[in-house]
């Protein structure tokens, strides 16, 4: 009985053990080209590189190569550097890897992003993202990016320097650069419009292409600037978790 008893004992230590160890699981860093959920809300559904659906959830880790999709919702990503991204409705993204191929940090295959990049310092590599028509490349910025059904790509500059190239033939073309408050097209094969001042578009334009963070956005000044304007100090703030209605 004493043998028994032994035994019962050490089975219940290890039992403890085990399940202590499984609450405290080891922090693991994350992949570069790897993110993470900071906030969700609507419907998006979420897809593994090989496929698999992914349940929404903060704190979800996402690998390169997972595809995001957004109808009547929106996702604010946390990426591996320390940048967010905010997918918004009718979007369709998927995560890469900047170590690989093109050295993207994604691709947007279809409708918007809003990005606030961290600054890169010395030789860090830039933040390249690209679109069926564009390559869209910073150094620590706050842009959105568009693409329509036409596959034509928009992109709005509303902190920092952004440099835009067309992809001809699946290479990219020159580039033009984008500073606060301006805005460039590319269409299939073609290379950038000519910049232009955000400040021309109407009113309801504006409303609809603000700049917020937060999958909600909320009441907020207007981040553009005017050409020639000095850019505006870096918003030291974290992005607004409050839930914007859907427009």
């Amino acid at each position: 009985m004493t043998a028994i008893r032994q035994i019962c004992t050490a089975m219940t230590v290890l039992l403890v053990l085990a399940g202590a160890t499984g609450q405290n699981p080891e922090t693991v860093a994350l992949p570069v080209g790897s993110a993470t959920i900071a906030e969700f809300k609507g419907d998006i559904t979420l897809r593994t590189p090989t496929g698999d659906a992914v349940t929404a959830q903060r704190g979800t880790a996402l690998a390169p190569e997972s595809t995001i999709e957004t109808a009547k919702g929106s996702v604010l990503l946390d990426l591996q550097d320390g940048s967010q991204v905010l997918v918004k409705a009718n979007s369709h993204v998927v995560l890469k890897a900047p170590t690989q191929e093109k050295g993207y940090w994604l691709e947007l295959l279809l409708g918007k992003i809003n990005a606030k990049i961290q600054k890169r310092l010395g030789n860090t590599p830039s933040f390249r993202m690209g679109t069926p028509t564009a390559v869209i490349t910073v150094r620590g910025t706050r842009f959105s990016v568009e693409v329509n059904k036409k596959q034509k790509t928009s992109v709005e500059v509303y902190e920092g320097l952004v440099e835009v190239s067309g992809l001809r033939m699946g290479a990219p073309g020159p580039p033009v650069m984008l500073g606060p408050g301006y805005t460039t097209g590319v269409e299939q094969n073609r290379n950038p419009e000519a910049p232009r001042g955000m400040e021309n578009r109407s009113e309801d334009e504006s409303r609809g292409n603000h700049p917020g963070m937060g999958v909600g956005g909320g009441g907020h000044g207007d981040d553009r600037q005017k050409p020639g304007a000095q850019p505006s100090t870096p918003n030291q703030n974290p992005p607004n978790p409050d839930h914007e209605k859907d427009n």
